[in-house]
């Protein structure tokens, strides 16, 4: 029975990094051919990890765990029978993870998300991000989870998909720092064209105090006889 119980576990161990293994290929070649951010080059990410306490995995660990029992007990017991359920649940628990896929992308751009089985994909500007914060909530120990939280100029709240802290923590506040960084360079881009549109407002400006000084009372003076006026610049 011990026997059993070590093979099982360690079926399920190796049975869970191949999984991890093949849906990171494969993610890969869906994002090639249709990269979440669109035109946009996804600078940073980071994706659900199998750690993450969610309902949609549960799924795919009950189909490790089987798929690591039967083949345990094909092994120790001599059911060659076995394996043939045994592939069919850890496919099973592959196309799950795979259909479910979770993921966070940011782009000099757009900050981009794609949640569940729906296949619900998003983005914003950074142009619209107000404030950007990594929330951790701890679960047991370690094993807790770690997500970016939004404010957009409009004042609404946007919650990015989860991941599990242990192992992606790091990932998750290297997104949010490059927002932080575009976030700032737009502040930057913005106040630029402002302070060139001044400079072209003073060039346009007459330098003599008294003909400036003339200048405002005609146009207060327009204003005054014609509100719907318009003023020359």
């Amino acid at each position: 029975m011990t026997q059993l119980l070590v093979g099982a576990l360690a079926a399920v161990a190796v049975g869970a990094v191949l999984e991890v293994g093949v849906v990171k290929a494969l993610r890969g070649v869906q994002l090639a051919a249709a990269p979440l951010s669109g035109d946009a080059l996804d600078s940073f990410v980071y994706e659900r990890s199998l750690l993450t306490p969610e309902r949609d995995l549960a799924i795919v660990w009950a189909g490790l765990v089987a798929a690591g029992s039967l083949c345990a007990a094909a092994w120790s017991l001599d059911l060659p029978w076995l394996w043939a359920p045994a592939v069919l649940a850890w496919l099973a628990a592959l196309g799950w993870d795979w259909w479910t896929w979770e993921r966070v992308a940011a782009s000099v751009k757009y900050v981009s998300w794609r949640r569940g089985w729906r296949h619900s994909t998003r983005q914003v500007p950074v142009s619209h991000v107000a404030e950007v914060h990594v929330v951790e909530k701890s679960l047991l120990g370690p094993l807790g989870t770690c997500y970016i939280a939004l404010t957009l100029a409009d004042g609404k709240a946007v919650k990015l998909p989860r991941t599990a802290t242990l192992g992606s923590l790091g990932r998750v506040e290297d997104v949010a720092n490059f927002i932080r960084l575009q976030m700032q360079q737009v502040r930057e881009l913005r106040e630029r064209r402002a302070n060139e549109r001044r400079r072209e407002r003073a060039r346009r400006e007459p330098k003599d105090p008294v003909e400036r000084e003339l200048r405002r009372k005609l146009i207060a003076l327009r204003r005054a006889r014609d509100p719907k006026a318009e003023v020359p610049h």
